[in-house]
């Protein structure tokens, strides 16, 4: 259903969305459709949908908006039209940057991608709660593994100037911990330029002691082995589950080590109803404090880009009031379907002049002003 939320303050784009709702309107209700399928056939048929550049015409959202306003600058990844990218794990295995570029993100995030293929956990491990906005998975890192993968990105030819492809990189569910850093370098360097940049995942939920990787040591220990080469490509993301000391010090231990940045978060580990991560709505406030210590810490100096929980152009502001550069989405896309970017960015926009804002960039850490 098309929600007409309080961020539509602004006539002029008011009027911009009412001549565009009939599409949204019946993306929707396909979007709808999709739901009454179980999860991840839902995501299956959605991805192919997309690798296939199927969706109809008539069910395409317009071009997104790309006022200068809107553009916001991501050191070591570029200046990005609009700050809306795509986030780690829902085109695990890069089939369908085309049909995501088509829905107006900005950067694509492709993976996780561990070194080898592997299945991931027993299904069903994806889970709706709709009445909560909210998703919780235990996918573990099903993908195809690092080289077809790669492959399959230097089939495209890609151009990262136009919308940089990230690669998320995991260990492989059996790599003991102590020889989890040849496991992040291999896929590294299995897809070098292939990639705009990289993330370094020690914050899934979803792999058994994963998360124990989540240290000062760990992060000066594979920051050496990436090297000078590889440093400036690389983020670090991290889970919202830290005490705040712990938080602090991993974000104190990747800045001086001179990681690009960081992602900040992944999602809230949970137990119940089901075991997992949950992301969407309920991880918003906890993503938002992960910014709020980062910035504790680093004061403006380390490039952050925001994901969990945001569903709206107000959470894109906040996000970026709080010291991001861009945000990533998930879950909206789930809930919202083909029209969320050109919906949420519309949204941002009108929060932006309501607020007195020219621009996202002028809005960056006014938290804190």
């Amino acid at each position: 259903m098309i929600s007409h939320q309080s961020s539509y303050r602004d006539p002029e784009s008011l009027q911009l969305y009412h001549q565009k709702s009939w599409g949204e309107l019946f993306s929707a209700w396909g979007t709808g459709l999709l739901r009454l399928l179980p999860p991840e056939v839902a995501h299956d048929i959605g991805l192919e949908i997309l690798k296939h550049q199927l969706l109809p015409a008539w069910l395409q959202p317009p071009p997104p908006r790309t006022e200068v306003g809107l553009r916001v600058k991501v050191p070591g990844i570029g200046t990005l039209k609009n700050p809306i990218g795509l986030a780690a794990g829902f085109d695990k295995n890069a089939v369908a940057p085309k049909g995501f570029r088509q829905l107006g993100f900005s950067m694509i995030e492709v993976g996780t991608v561990t070194p080898r293929a592997q299945s991931g956990n027993p299904k069903p491990r994806l889970f709706r709660y709709p009445e909560q906005k909210a998703l919780i998975n235990r996918m573990g890192f099903n993908n195809d593994g690092a080289s077809r993968v790669a492959a399959r990105l230097k089939l495209l030819r890609w151009n990262h100037d136009e919308v940089p492809i990230g690669v998320n990189c995991g260990k492989n569910k059996d790599t003991p911990n102590q020889k989890a850093v040849a496991d992040y370098l291999q896929v590294v360097e299995t897809f070098g330029d292939l990639a705009r940049y990289f993330v370094i995942n020690i914050s899934s939920p979803n792999t058994p002691g994963l998360r124990e990787l989540a240290t000062p040591e760990f992060v000066q220990v594979l920051g050496t082995e990436l090297g000078a080469g590889f440093l400036p490509k690389v983020w670090i993301k991290i889970d919202p589950d830290l005490n705040k000391k712990d938080f602090q010090n991993l974000i104190a231990a990747i800045a001086d080590v001179g990681y690009q940045g960081v992602i900040l978060s992944n999602t809230h580990r949970v137990h119940f109803p089901e075991a997992g991560g949950q992301s969407g709505h309920p991880l918003t406030a906890a993503s938002n404090t992960c910014l709020e210590w980062a910035y504790g810490v680093h004061k403006g100096h380390l490039p952050v880009i925001a994901a969990g929980g945001i569903l709206s152009g107000i959470d894109v502001v906040n996000k970026i009031a709080r010291g991001a550069s861009a945000v990533q989405l998930y879950t909206a896309l789930v809930y919202q379907g083909p029209w969320a970017v050109t919906r949420i960015l519309l949204e941002t926009a009108a929060e932006l002049k309501m607020k007195g804002y020219s621009s996202l960039e002028e809005a960056k850490f006014s938290y804190y002003s």
